[in-house]
């Protein structure tokens, strides 16, 4: 039962915005017939001794500045020409456009109503934002427009996230995982770049990353690798390094390191594996598990997997890999199946001397 000016104050907004959302969510406004007690002796030392503005007052009140008003002329207090606010549009471009303050918290900044920031708006010609801009909690960044980053980004979508664009403006990233690792991961990759909701329940975590439009690349989820990644061996094991931190495994087994990759994207890793033998890289293609076999285990598909275990196809591989892997643990298992061939080879060479 707080009015919509104590709302406000918590969110440190101008009431109309609250108003605004009430009305969007049609929630019904309760109007309290409350009535603002304000003496003229009391309100002549705070507008006329204090010289507080009547917004100022109005907040002391939780009232309207308008009710403010209203009492001015009641109590005949001449009322005080508009203060002057010394604000320049280099510094005025800067809190709104670049640090995206609203006019409420700009007028508590100049000791001034947010309808004079608005003058000064229109003086400077400063263009204001739109209704779901200003409604926007958490800032956001454009994304790089690196291209490795790009081709990371989408080999990480395709293995672990759904997208989709919840607006003009805003693509949605959410993900289920139930490892803390993934969810650094995917803190680390976006938070930069927007907020980042992460919740936790019994060892599942929900992560959801809230991005600006110029992310619109992850929406559209592929059946296969884009050309422009496949025509640059750079791009290629970046999309790489992003689908094996979602869907890959580095490992040793046997005391012989192994990397795989797997999913249900047989057209995707058809086009992995061609690519990685026609670099040079040995690696096995194969359906390893039919639709309807171990249903209890969840495989609602044909799952598909591309193998690379011979040494130096291995050590070539993850030479590639090392630069763009950033999940922790599977960078940790790419240096440790490193050492093991290393080590391997070493062996292998003292006994062969010998």
């Amino acid at each position: 039962m707080l009015s919509s000016y104590k709302i406000a104050k918590i969110y440190k907004c101008d009431p109309t915005v609250i108003q605004k959302r009430l009305r969007e969510y049609k929630i019904l406004l309760i109007h309290k017939k409350r009535k603002v007690i304000i003496s003229k002796r009391e309100l002549y030392s705070l507008y006329i001794v204090k010289r507080l503005s009547s917004y100022k007052i109005a907040e002391f009140y939780d009232c309207s500045s308008s009710t403010i008003f209203r009492y001015l002329k009641l109590y005949k207090i001449s009322i005080r020409k508009l203060k002057r606010i010394y604000l320049t549009k280099k510094e005025l471009n800067k809190l709104y456009t670049k640090n995206k303050f609203p006019l409420s918290k700009i007028a508590r900044i100049y000791n001034c109503s947010p309808t004079g920031i608005f003058k000064k708006m229109k003086e400077y010609n400063i263009k204001r934002r739109d209704a779901y801009e200003s409604n926007r909690r958490y800032p956001r960044q454009r994304f790089s427009g690196d291209f490795k980053e790009k081709a990371y980004l989408i080999g990480f979508r395709l293995g672990d996230l759904h997208a989709f664009l919840s607006s003009k403006e805003t693509v949605i990233l959410k993900s289920n995982t139930t490892t803390l690792v993934q969810v650094e991961l995917i803190q680390n990759l976006f938070k930069k770049y927007g907020h980042v909701y992460v919740k936790g329940d019994k060892g599942t975590y929900y992560t959801e990353c809230f991005l600006d439009k110029s992310f619109r690349f992850l929406v559209k989820k592929e059946d296969d690798i884009p050309s422009w990644i496949l025509k640059n061996n750079n791009l290629f094991f970046a999309f790489l390094g992003g689908y094996t931190d979602a869907e890959g495994n580095i490992g040793i087994y046997s005391n012989m390191a192994r990397y795989r990759v797997g999913s249900y994207d047989k057209k995707l890793l058809s086009l992995v594996n061609k690519r990685l033998n026609k670099l040079g890289i040995i690696s096995k293609y194969r359906l390893e598990t039919k639709k309807g076999i171990y249903e209890n285990r969840g495989y609602n598909g044909d799952f598909w997997r591309v193998t690379v275990s011979e040494k130096s196809s291995l050590l070539c591989l993850f030479s590639k890999l090392k630069h763009f892997i950033k999940h922790g643990k599977r960078y940790n298992d790419l240096l440790n199946a490193e050492n093991n061939i290393i080590e391997r080879n070493n062996k292998f060479n003292k006994i062969s001397n010998s």
